[in-house]
């Protein structure tokens, strides 16, 4: 459990002493049954048509904005942009790999080096948990999009984090300190209101329950015990103990462990 570059550093993935971490774990993030889901809620609130142009900000190794290239067929336009150049690179490999005509940029979403109204949707998912202040980041995307355009997030609400866990006390301890533990724990609930500042007319609001399996936890949760053992938050005995018991969990196919994400949409006035 204490192996691994805590994952709440993403703003600094090129900085960490294993960057190829955060490629895994986005990797591994990708597989629950509730991120799929998610995926289909955002392509349907994306509503994409042959030719359209389309960024996505915080796209990672890329997986997501690739996924997209037959939406938008052989006249449209991809883009994928994100701060580290490790997530950039791998993008660029995968897209090569795939042969996909989709363009990777390193940039920084606060300050996006496109035009203005250069795209008809702009999308962004799980990247607004991880800067303090989210206004700059939407500003940005709503003023790249068109008038007309789309700009559809996703993000998570850390405080709907739940664990099926007999020790009460000590769960809530890691809940509540993970959720601060991010720049933005609580931006899932607050992304109607931000993108309704914007001066988007917000169009959906949809919640998705995301069920977490034992690897994915290990990944995420497992580095977080290991930075509250360090500030005293939890002592290594405790840790252990509570930590043991997921494991037990999980071998009798009893683990469960959630929290909910939320895809608001909004249209460019």
């Amino acid at each position: 459990m204490d192996g691994n570059p805590h994952t709440m550093l993403f703003t600094e993935v090129d900085r960490s002493n294993d960057p190829d971490f955060f490629v895994r774990f986005m990797d591994e993030a990708q597989k629950p049954a509730g991120i799929q889901a998610s995926k289909q809620v955002m392509l349907a609130r994306m509503a994409l048509t042959p030719g359209a142009a389309v960024l996505e900000v915080g796209c990672g190794p890329g997986s997501d904005v690739l996924d997209l290239v037959d939406a938008v067929g052989p006249t449209g336009r991809l883009v994928g942009l994100d701060a580290s150049d490790v997530m950039i690179a791998e993008a660029r490999r995968r897209a090569v790999a795939r042969r996909a005509p989709v363009t990777f940029e390193v940039g920084d979403v606060q300050a996006l080096p496109f035009q203005d109204g250069e795209f008809d949707v702009c999308r962004a998912a799980r990247l607004l948990e991880h800067l303090s202040d989210a206004g700059p980041a939407l500003s940005e995307m709503v003023r790249v999009t068109r008038p007309g355009g789309r700009i559809v997030v996703l993000d998570f609400d850390w405080d709907t984090l739940i664990i099926d866990h007999p020790d009460r006390a000590t769960t809530r301890a890691v809940v509540l300190s993970y959720s601060d533990s991010i720049s933005n724990g609580w931006i899932g609930r607050q992304l109607p209101r931000l993108l309704g500042e914007q001066g988007l007319e917000v169009s959906s609001i949809d919640p998705v329950q995301i069920f977490v399996h034992y690897a994915l936890a290990e990944l995420f949760l497992g580095s977080h015990l290991a930075q509250i053992q360090a500030t005293g938050v939890l002592s290594p005995e405790k840790a252990r103990q509570w930590w043991d018991l997921l494991r037990e969990a999980d071998k009798r196919e009893a683990l469960l462990i959630s929290f909910t994400a939320f895809i608001v949409a909004g249209t460019k006035r």
